[in-house]
């Protein structure tokens, strides 16, 4: 293992020198933990959320890992606001190699209880936002012949994803953009990478308790994952199953169906009783905690 991060940290180094990246959603989750990556690489990065307390704390971090951190604090789901932040890194920071669009909202709702209002909320944020800051910054990289776009996605674009039409719906919008974006200007020097992400344990699912129980990506897995899409450029990154799954639904939609008709819900219901018999197991420790006295405490 201390190989591979040793080679890992590498790599991205090499990848990232004399490079400025900025990455937003910076504040928490994956784009956290991708900056301090990135920060142990020794890289130059600008990092970008709503929270400035928490981007300042970040910074900080970054900078004893040996990295640099510019903070600029902006709401990623108002385009004018996208604008205004494209044109001031470019003017005080200075043109972004390597542009990381991975901030993004989700809402889990059926979509009969779906609101107009939800839809425009997250199109916002996973999709107009995005596109705007990036719309603000490719004309700098056109100027040096040289670039590259990351777009985090997810694979319920891929697989589908019932309960989460709106957030899938925006996120579908910001990968066709993606991939008109590279064959447009991957002539040009421009790269464009898509990364379906799988379910990923970041504070975005901490609504959803059940999920607590799926199988999931850590953070640190997730953000490596950033990692390699600076180093190799690929056009996408995702998982092989979820890619055998959209080669299923070009082909036979049908077929995919009946697995989701028959498997969705009971798979659900297993991982109710199993988020219930991991809470059941969690009180008892605490009670048992709980109960031994400072005497008995170890």
């Amino acid at each position: 293992m201390i190989f591979f991060e040793h080679r890992y940290r590498q790599r991205l180094a090499q990848a990232l020198r004399n490079q400025r990246i900025l990455i937003t959603g910076a504040s928490s989750g994956i784009g956290r933990e991708f900056a301090l990556q990135v920060a142990r690489a020794g890289a130059n990065a600008i990092l970008v959320a709503r929270n400035r307390d928490e981007l300042d704390r970040l910074a900080a971090e970054c900078e004893r890992l040996g990295g640099r951190a510019r903070v600029r604090v902006a709401d990623l789901s108002d385009v004018i606001e996208c604008r205004r932040l494209a044109a001031t890194v470019l003017r005080e920071d200075g043109a972004v190699d390597v542009l990381v669009n991975n901030a993004g909202r989700s809402i889990r709702r059926p979509i009969m209880e779906c609101k107009p209002d939800d839809f425009e909320d997250l199109m916002a944020v996973n999709y107009f936002g995005p596109l705007a800051l990036t719309l603000g910054l490719i004309p700098a990289m056109l100027e040096r012949s040289r670039g590259h776009v990351i777009q985090i996605s997810t694979i319920g674009v891929q697989t589908g994803a019932p309960n989460f039409a709106a957030y899938v719906a925006a996120k579908a919008a910001a990968e066709h953009f993606a991939r008109a974006l590279r064959l447009e200007l991957g002539n040009r020097g421009i790269d464009v990478t898509t990364i379906q992400m799988p379910l990923v344990r970041t504070p975005m699912l901490a609504p959803t308790r059940i999920y607590s129980a799926f199988p999931a990506l850590d953070v640190e897995r997730a953000a490596r994952k950033i990692g390699w899409a600076v180093v190799k450029r690929p056009a996408r990154l995702a998982p092989l199953w979820s890619s055998v799954l959209a080669v299923l639904h070009a082909v036979a939609p049908g077929l995919l169906q009946w697995f989701f008709d028959r498997l969705h819900d009971p798979f659900h219901e297993w991982m109710g009783r199993r988020h219930a018999h991991m809470e059941s197991r969690r009180d008892a420790q605490t009670d048992a905690g709980e109960s031994k006295g400072p005497k008995d405490a170890k």
